[in-house]
């Protein structure tokens, strides 16, 4: 089968992999924490991402959301549709309420955006366009914590 025939990823499968693999989640400052960061980015991705779906992924998300509410963002939708969420993750008001619990946020984002350029068969223009998005959005929420001002 060629690399075009192949069925995409969702992103789902994308988060699953990620988490069942990555080494960032295995690290003994983040590991604690992964199950907190992992519940509160399904819930952001179920109550915000829908900002970033095509009318017929709206209808798609609305379909299974009757079948079964939780998590039906990610399960219809691809690894492009998690990468381009993931900004508005870092931003204050998602950053999980603990200090160390935001910074393992922003570690396992950063992670997994290199997991989704790395394994997501992200087109050529969410390469160029969403990954630098992700890395300023992390950086950004850095320097907050850090307590420097953001620009």
């Amino acid at each position: 089968m060629d690399d075009d025939a192949r069925v995409p990823l969702s992103g789902a499968q994308l988060l699953s992999s990620f988490f069942a693999s990555a080494p960032t989640a295995a690290h003994p400052a983040i590991r604690a924490r992964v199950p907190r960061v992992r519940a509160h980015l399904l819930t952001y991705l179920d109550t915000e991402a829908e900002a970033w779906l095509t009318p017929d992924e709206l209808v798609l998300v609305g379909a299974e959301r009757q079948l079964e509410p939780q998590d039906a963002v990610v399960r219809v939708t691809g690894v492009e549709v998690v990468v381009a969420a993931l900004p508005g993750f870092c931003h204050p008001a998602w950053l999980l309420p603990a200090t160390l619990d935001a910074r393992a946020q922003l570690r396992l984002v950063a992670a997994l955006r290199q997991w989704a350029a790395e394994h997501g068969n992200l087109s050529a223009q969410a390469t160029m366009h969403l990954l630098p998005r992700v890395d300023e959005a992390v950086r950004r929420a850095q320097r907050g914590l850090n307590g420097s001002p953001a620009p």
